[in-house]
């Protein structure tokens, strides 16, 4: 929604996304641009590519009520940050699952780490 952004010369691709509700801005994107598909594999951060981390190789980055609470993580292999199925998990797996059924589940297959950012 940044219009902006969409000026600058850098940038040689790029659509105005109208409304602010994200569903619609979601639907919008997957109906214009219909990219593939790979939930829960890339970081939210910065678009690096995640990778199953067991709790060891993270504990150090965890507070203290995450790491009591939770086993399951997956960490970002370029800026580090980690991942895990937080609090806010089925509400982003119910919008993942609902674009999947609207607009398919093309490059899905072989999934194996379905973790959502929980900082």
């Amino acid at each position: 929604r940044d219009r902006g952004l969409l000026r600058r010369r850098e940038l040689w691709a790029g659509a105005y996304v109208y409304s602010d509700r994200p569903d619609d801005q979601l639907r919008d994107i997957l109906g214009r641009f219909a990219p593939v598909l790979r939930p829960w594999t890339r970081c939210s951060a910065c678009n690096g590519t995640l990778r199953a981390a067991t709790k060891d190789e993270v504990a150090d980055r965890l507070e203290g009520g995450t790491r009591g609470t939770y086993d399951v993580f997956a960490q970002c292999g370029s800026c580090d940050r980690v991942f895990w199925r937080g609090a806010h998990h089925d509400r982003l797996e119910g919008i993942v699952t609902r674009a999947l059924e609207e607009f398919g589940d093309a490059g899905t297959a072989g999934l194996t780490a379905r973790t959502t950012a929980g900082s």
